[in-house]
């Protein structure tokens, strides 16, 4: 009776169960299981420590269909992972099944994935959340195809530690496992499961299971723990509805925590709904941590909204992209290489996207071999920087590839050297490292846009720029940020702007501060901080809405005088005041000579004679008309026919010489290289 009991509470495991059914359910399976299996009580006391360490760890299962996962899952936990009518009428897992149980270390979650081929999708859907794997291999099949394909997967996750269940260890004898464990063992062999120790378990008399638990919790203590510092995000694996609750979704939380109560936005829909209630194994919670399995109670949102693959996440914490740069490496074992423009479909958390891989270095990537990726995707995904990623070939399907993102605001192109430096910056370094690749490009960025970019928490990004602008690494400028290479790139950008502005309009105070923040591509916004700052660092000063070099005089209020030498210029065309004698009579200085020469409003003909622009142009076109008509023109011949002096016309052909325009050939001028050009 207490058998059949258990069993049918164990299968209960969604938010329709209370603490004191759980509890009673739990207290079941002790009496039920220890005597056979070794399964230890977990008090409530237990949970608190559990969640007061605040990192948990996932276990999941890999191997071959009919090897017995769920089974063993069940025998392990208690628990039923087979939830869906379909996979008890077939006995045969196909989506993803979930459990508990409790281990010396601590509660830890189990997902259960199916084993066949056709539902791999949905087995990726649940791996990419685990810490540890149990790969189980039934020991009357040995090792089948999809035993290597799902070793294959959590190779490329980069799942760090696993173990190995021989089941249905009942049905064969010892000479035969010791040969299914030498085949293990050389399929693990250069993998990171290498050491993985191998246990031999039955399901049906209870045979190794308390070895199976031992070595599980030795695992789980030697993963890794998984960060706190990043963007809260919820890879949803399963969504449904519940009476009375409305919509309910679940999976592994990652980067950070969640809150119940809290808002949240679903991804990439970008739909806002709020946590009203979380559970975690059965238990109503207040707070979701980094590897917790969570159901959430989501209010004000549809479950027709929410699909697979979607991400909850706090709103602003987390940025959908159709595109990442990434690190990726092709299976030995593959048949072909990784082409460029290769069309795959790529699972990223629990969602499957049609994307095309670009090889960003050379055309291909061999079996064995890894290269810088940019995977562009057909449709909107949340991808993090660090998390992992697998590339199947559509058809026929197989696993191809896989690796880690690290850009998901790719800014370059294809063979950019230096961008594939940066991405090995960001991919191994330090936050600090990768705040500043963030910042490589010339462009501002506020501190949000970098936490969305980087998918770390704000105040660790926060603390990274505090001491990256205390080493004058970067500069802050109000709310944005930039590098230090690109702010005085900034400044010369925009000292360059003024020099050229005052070349042409000298007699104006300075450029309009609009007109130098479009030629520097800034926005407005980060224009306005950064213009004092600039004034400050002596790239240029500001005089009322104008902008301009420090140490530039403005000439405004000598268009009078400007005036006054154009129309003296003009009243003796051929043969001009010199300029001392304009300076003279009109006062102006020789500051102003050269602005009205940079205007093209007069021409220099050398440092004392100069002509209006116009009259210039009208004997220009008389010489060269003269030269064409006759061959030649000389000093004599060019002063008679303006009726100016040999001075002011040797000064004249002295200049068309030096332009080209005319070509000195004895006493004569003839036609120069560049005589065509005033034609």
């Amino acid at each position: 009776m207490l058998h059949l009991l258990n069993d049918l509470l164990g299968r209960v495991t969604d938010l329709s169960i209370s603490p004191a059914l759980y509890f009673f359910r739990t207290l079941l399976g002790v009496l039920v299981d220890s005597p056979q299996n070794g399964i230890e009580f977990c008090p409530f006391s237990a949970h608190q420590r559990h969640w007061y360490r605040g990192i948990v760890k996932v276990i999941g299962t890999a191997g071959h269909i009919d090897h017995g996962k769920s089974t063993l899952v069940r025998r392990l936990t208690g628990i039923d992972p087979d939830r869906l009518a379909e996979e008890k009428r077939r006995g045969m897992t196909i989506d993803l099944g979930f459990a508990w149980v409790c281990l010396k270390s601590g509660e830890v979650s189990i997902v259960d994935v199916p084993g066949h081929e056709r539902f791999i999708k949905n087995m990726l859907a649940g791996a990419a959340g685990i810490d540890v794997a149990l790969l189980v291999v039934a020991a009357d099949e040995g090792v089948m195809p999809q035993t290597r394909e799902h070793l294959d997967i959590l190779e490329l996750l980069a799942v760090q530690q696993g173990v190995v269940a021989i089941s249905k260890s009942d049905l064969v004898d010892e000479d035969w496992l010791d040969l299914v464990t030498d085949e293990i063992r050389g399929l693990l062999a250069g993998t990171r499961l290498a050491d993985s120790e191998i246990v031999r378990v039955s399901a049906t008399n209870g045979r190794g299971v308390a070895e199976l638990l031992e070595a599980l919790d030795a695992a789980v203590l030697r993963a890794p723990d998984r960060g706190d510092d990043g963007a809260p995000f919820l890879p949803i694996d399963r969504v449904f509805t519940v009476a009375g609750f409305g919509t309910v979704v679940t999976g592994t939380l990652h980067g950070g925590s969640l809150i119940s109560g809290q808002m949240v936005e679903v991804l990439p829909s970008g739909g806002r709904a709020r946590i009203r209630s979380m559970e975690s194994h059965g238990r109503t919670v207040p707070t979701g941590s980094p590897g917790d399995r969570v159901a959430l109670n989501l209010a004000g949102i549809e479950h027709g909204g929410i699909t697979r693959g979607d991400v909850v996440s706090p709103p602003s914490r987390i940025r959908p992209t159709r595109k990442f740069d990434a690190r990726a490496r092709v299976l030995e074992s593959s048949s072909q290489p990784l082409h460029h423009g290769a069309e795959v479909m790529l699972h990223v958390g629990a969602a499957e996207r049609t994307a095309r891989v670009s090889v960003l270095a050379g055309g291909r990537i061999d079996p064995g071999k890894e290269e810088w990726v940019q995977v562009r995707i057909r449709d909107a995904v949340v991808a993090v920087p660090g998390q992992r990623f697998i590339l199947r070939l559509p058809s026929p399907a197989r696993t191809m590839a896989g690796g880690e993102v690290v850009d998901i605001a790719p800014r370059h192109r294809r063979s950019d050297a230096t961008a594939m430096v940066r991405l090995g910056r960001m991919l191994s370094g330090s936050t600090e490292d990768l705040v500043l690749a963030a910042l490589a490009a010339p462009k501002p960025r506020t501190l949000s846009d970098i936490t969305l970019t980087l998918g770390r928490s704000e105040s660790l990004i926060q603390e990274s720029l505090k001491s990256l602008t205390d080493r004058r690494d970067i500069v802050r400028v109000g709310d944005w940020f930039v590098s230090w290479d690109a702010w005085v790139a900034l400044g010369e950008r925009v000292r360059t702007v003024a020099e050229t502005f005052h070349r042409n309009f000298p007699l104006r105070p300075g450029i309009p501060r609009e007109e130098v923040r479009s030629k520097t591509g800034w926005g407005p916004g980060p224009w306005q901080a950064a213009l004092p700052a600039l004034v400050s660092a002596g790239f240029v000063r500001t005089e009322g809405t104008t902008v301009a070099l420090p140490t530039f005089q403005s000439m405004i209020g000598q268009e009078g005088v400007a005036r006054a030498v154009l129309d003296a210029l003009r009243s003796r065309p051929y043969a001009p005041p010199t300029r001392k004698e304009l300076e003279l009579a009109s006062g102006a200085t020789p500051d102003l000579f050269a602005a009205l020469s940079r205007q093209e409003r007069i021409v220099r003909l050398d440092d004392d004679i100069y002509l209006d622009r116009d009259v210039f142009d009208e004997m220009v076109d008389g010489t060269l008309s003269q030269i064409r008509e006759s061959g030649a023109i000389t000093v004599s011949e060019l002063r008679d026919r303006f009726g100016s002096s040999r001075r002011y016309a040797l000064a004249f052909l002295e200049l068309l010489d030096a332009r080209g325009i005319t070509r000195r050939d004895g006493d004569r001028r003839v036609l120069g290289s560049r005589a065509g050009a005033c034609a």
